[in-house]
């Protein structure tokens, strides 16, 4: 009797566990690395960071979700690849990206857990800076953290390419909350809350500081820059008192500006193939190992390499147009992609 049971235990263990990896795989399939997918439990997302390294940290955590890294494991980030990505100079995103490794070490966010106590957690165990790049070890907590996604685990989401758009100090916490609270049409901007969660200086509790230096310059950014627009709404009072804003999320009409085939310069490489997922896994993994190619790569095996060279044909704005084009015109050339 005794070995029945736990042979049941071990059946319905891995069931349990079987389904699990199948939402993983079909979660990945749906957000691959060109999202960044984060549980709205966490709070004080980027508390504190400077914006190299919240730009680190969101070029990183994709690979964190979409790969089988471990605790103990690192995820490189090269300094090509942040270059690339935000859009800068090679020559400063060396020296940027070796500041944002060491200042991450000492970050940390907040999650309540189910028992409803408050966790604190530090993001990375580890970091290591060479070989043209970053190294970050994540915490088990934090690879957890970026791969649970469901009902219970409700996530916010968004492009990466979209966001490595801001250039603006706080634009990139705005546009988070932002996309948090699309939903529902909006947010409220409790300014006590954000003070604190923002890791803003004490003269931003003023209001009209509050909002000529964070509100105002990063509404317009994201308004510019990005798939939404933000505008003021009610007040928000206690009393007399002005506590905070609701502000309004609306999401931009989708972009019909892409040329018919008629219209395209036909020496121009096509950049838009609309490959299907299947097509996307199938020439990654062969583009990955094509030497024409294997100067792009400065990752630690073919796996991520294909990945990232499947985020590319699936949105090739993604990346600078020249390395867009060399893929592309690889795809094309060395491949029986038609």
């Amino acid at each position: 009797m005794y070995l029945l049971v736990l042979e049941i235990h071990y059946l319905t263990v891995y069931l349990f566990m079987s389904s699990i990896e199948k939402k993983e795989d079909d979660f990945k399939k749906q957000y691959p690395t060109d999202w960044v997918v984060i549980q709205n439990k966490i709070r004080e997302c980027f508390k504190g960071m400077s914006l190299d390294e919240k730009r680190l940290f969101i070029l990183a955590t994709p690979y964190a979700r979409t790969t089988k890294v471990k605790a103990g494991e690192f995820i490189h980030i090269s300094a090509s690849e942040f270059a690339t990505a935000c859009n800068i100079d090679i020559t400063t995103a060396y020296t940027a990206l070796e500041k944002a490794a060491d200042n991450i070490f000492n970050r940390f966010f907040s999650f309540t857990a189910s028992d409803g106590k408050r966790n604190k957690v530090r993001w990375i165990a580890r970091t290591a800076y060479g070989d043209g790049g970053a190294d970050i070890y994540f915490t088990d907590d934090v690879l957890l953290l970026l791969r649970t996604f469901d009902s219970i685990n409700p996530y916010t989401k968004y492009k990466k390419e979209t966001v490595l758009k801001l250039k603006r100090e706080y634009s990139l916490d705005i546009y988070h909350l932002a996309k948090k609270g699309q939903n529902l049409g909006g947010f409220d901007f409790l300014i006590a809350e954000q003070i604190s969660e923002l890791d803003l200086p004490k003269s931003y509790s003023i209001l009209n500081n509050l909002k000529s230096r964070v509100l105002d310059p990063s509404f317009a950014e994201i308004n510019e820059k990005t798939d939404i627009t933000l505008e003021y709404g009610d007040a928000i009072k206690d009393g007399r008192k002005h506590i905070g804003y609701h502000i309004k999320v609306k999401e931009k009409p989708k972009s019909k500006a892409l040329l018919a085939p008629k219209d395209r310069d036909q020496n121009t490489i096509d950049m838009f193939c609309n490959l299907t997922d299947a097509q996307i896994n199938k020439y990654s993994a062969i583009l990955c190992k094509l030497p024409d190619l294997s100067d792009l790569s400065t990752f630690q095996d073919y796996p991520t390499f294909a990945l990232w060279i499947g985020s590319i044909l699936r949105d090739p704005k993604s990346v600078r147009e020249e390395t867009a084009k060399r893929i592309f015109k690889a795809l094309h050339s060395k491949t029986d992609f038609k």
